[in-house]
């Protein structure tokens, strides 16, 4: 027994050398930036910010759920499969953010949660954390597909998320945790700040991406405050950040950011002039709110009472106006280039305009906060274990873990805040937005949209909580099929006369259907909300169609979403008929002059219409989307170059749409 406690003993002590040297080097490093939170938020924002804390709670309980063992590791946890890349890691980070704002901040309820503060530390965070530290490229493992993650496109995003988190529960952290986030961070970190940001106006936007990658460089000053390079991070930031939402004109803008001419900061465009951007190669209302991730640091320099950077709202105010002419009573936005995420992504909203309300001072941003929390409170008393978003509304996998993250930065905007402003004002009126080539009316009971940039779309959409239209990206348009073809023919706009007044447009539109149709398209907008629409199909050479299929509208039709019940009634003439969702019934009828769907939106014709709905058989891009086809000719049939295929005029108005 002598002899075998002499080696045990030696091992001992050399462990505790070991750790000992760890504490006092990690002791060497001064800590992170004290968080300083007011004890309140201010009176007015103490109801909703208790409902955003309890969504958070609710969601949380949710993601713990689905948490896990490492296949590789037992002591590690994660809440996807272990890869590298952004779909593997971003989840899990974005969940230890809101894990930790939770342990740290708000009356947390064990109850809702599903564990005790303590044991989320102990058994989640701590386990959770160590996993992405350790599979870092700084770290010494990799993921189970072989490879570390960071120092991709995106990872600088992730690392964040890590590094915010851990500057929450700070105190509670191994030292040897502390240490391995503060690597992973200052890693990040240097890459962005050595590199310049992109810039890019059509098509793929940069403003989303340079907004993101400022993140990091935040988050690097928050935990090492005293580090050499701190000074350096400061300034990458600051450019970074005011590179994200830059225009043509401000490359002459005299105005002063933050001490210096906005002329003397550009480095490029990503924004166009009418404060509108594209993403995904069309005007996307979605990155438009992505002002939020730059913003959304002004929380970091108010906990540690430093003064916010000016940067962080240049040019936000007047994207933030663009996107209240898009807003529809449910939250979510009107699409007038179409939409390839979720359609409800309500809740993803809900920070923003928080974000705008206590940082940019808008006077319309409280009411809409209120309105869009009420739609997220109705998403989770649906039984999903908690979760916001239902099985079946998304397909993006941190979709879930960047909500709750989301709902964090929101409660701590509102415990942060000063003054709320609350003057929210209707937009009504015409918007004409000359770079995006897009126009809108709010109207009377409806939003009437016309695009002929990215997209050719026009629509009317039902001002209410069901807003039953989808932007289906050819609504208006629809589609040629020529003989022996699988697929529509493609568009191509070859004229566009646009004119408008304070409440009415009228879009003249020449497209054509490949180099075989002319359709010559007029929508006209009234004051009185009707929205008339009108085409007339020529043949440019001589032809053979399969099936013509325009005028579409693309009907919304799902099961789980709040404002829908997964059934539309078709009234069709004299004839009704019930299209229950993902039944992938069809219809066509021929001498129609009225249809009515759900006894809400009218369309009237005084000739008669071939008139075909098809109900969609499954879910695309998270929702249902059935097709009113209101010119449907099917059939191989010949044309003569110059001959008349079809024509229609339509008056489309929405009735019945108390909210």
């Amino acid at each position: 027994m002598h002899h075998e406690r002499g080696p045990v003993r030696a091992t001992l002590f050399a462990l505790l050398c070991s750790t000992a040297a760890v504490i006092a080097a990690t002791d060497l490093l001064p800590p992170p930036f004290p968080i300083q939170i007011p004890a309140k938020a201010p009176a007015p924002a103490r109801d909703v910010q208790t409902r955003i804390y309890l969504a958070a709670e609710r969601q949380a309980r949710y993601l713990l759920g689905t948490v896990h063992p490492w296949e590789k590791d037992t002591a590690l946890r994660l809440v996807t499969e272990s890869k590298s890349a952004e779909h593997w890691i971003r989840p899990n980070t974005g969940a230890i953010e809101g894990f930790a704002f939770l342990h740290r901040f708000g009356p947390y309820d064990d109850a809702t949660v599903g564990v005790s503060r303590p044991t989320l530390l102990k058994e989640t965070l701590l386990p959770m954390m160590r996993y992405v530290v350790a599979t870092h490229v700084t770290g010494s493992r990799t993921t189970s597909d072989g490879k570390p993650w960071g120092d991709a496109w995106q990872s600088a995003h992730w690392a964040q998320m890590l590094g915010r988190g851990a500057w929450y529960v700070w105190p509670e952290l191994p030292p040897d945790l502390q240490e391995g986030v503060r690597r992973v961070i200052a890693h990040e970190a240097d890459r962005i700040a050595r590199a310049e940001p992109p810039h890019q106006l059509r098509s793929d936007t940069k403003a989303e991406e340079n907004a993101w990658n400022s993140q990091v460089l935040s988050v690097g000053m928050l935990l090492l405050p005293d580090d050499p390079r701190f000074p350096g991070w400061e300034t990458a930031y600051q450019k970074w950040v005011i590179s994200s939402f830059l225009r043509p004109a401000d490359e002459h803008n005299d105005a002063i950011v933050d001490g210096r001419r906005v002329s003397e900061q550009f480095t490029g465009a990503n924004i166009f002039d009418d404060f509108t951007l594209e993403n995904h190669n069309f005007v996307h209302p979605d990155y438009m709110t992505t002002f939020s991730l730059s913003l959304g640091c002004a929380s970091d320099f108010a906990m540690t009472g430093r003064n916010i950077p000016e940067a962080l709202l240049f040019n936000v105010a007047p994207i933030y106006e663009n996107l209240k002419w898009m807003l529809m009573p449910d939250g979510g936005f009107v699409y007038p280039n179409g939409q390839d995420w979720e359609m409800f992504r309500c809740p993803a909203w809900l920070g923003k305009h928080v974000l705008m309300a206590v940082w940019g001072h808008d006077p319309d941003a409280w009411a809409w906060t209120v309105r869009t929390l009420e739609t997220m409170e109705k998403m989770q008393a649906r039984p999903a274990g908690g979760a916001v978003f239902h099985p079946g509304e998304y397909f993006f996998a941190s979709t879930q873990s960047d909500l709750l993250r989301s709902l964090a930065n929101a409660w701590l905007s509102l415990q942060l805040a000063r003054e709320i402003p609350d003057a929210s004002r209707d937009r009504t009126g015409v918007r004409r937005l000359n770079s995006a080539k897009v126009i809108l009316h709010r109207a009377p009971g409806a939003i009437h949209t016309v695009s002929w940039g990215a997209r050719i779309m026009a629509q009317c959409v039902p001002y209410q909580l069901d807003r039953m239209v989808s932007p289906d990206q050819r609504n208006g348009i629809g589609g040629i099929r020529l003989a022996h073809a699988r697929s529509a023919l493609p568009l191509h706009l070859q004229h566009a006369d646009i004119r408008e007044d304070t409440n009415s447009f009228e879009a003249r539109l020449t497209v054509h259907h490949g180099q075989a149709i002319r359709a010559e398209l007029r929508f006209r907008s009234e004051p009185d909300g009707s929205f008339h629409m009108s085409e007339n199909l020529v043949a440019l050479t001589n032809i053979a169609t399969a099936e013509i299929s325009t005028g579409l509208i693309g009907i919304l039709n799902n099961p789980t979403w709040v404002y829908e019940i997964g059934l539309r009634r078709i009234q069709v003439g004299d004839q009704q008929v019930e299209a229950v969702c993902g039944s992938g019934r069809k219809w066509a009828w021929e001498g129609i002059r009225r249809i009515s769907v759900n006894g809400v939106y009218l369309i009237e014709s005084e000739q008669s219409l071939h008139v075909a709905y098809a109900v969609a058989k499954q879910a695309d891009r998270g929702r249902f989307t059935d097709q009113l086809v209101l010119n449907h000719l099917v059939g191989n049939r010949a044309w003569k170059a110059g001959e008349t295929l079809s024509t229609y005029r339509v008056t489309v108005r929405c009735v019945d749409v108390s909210l």
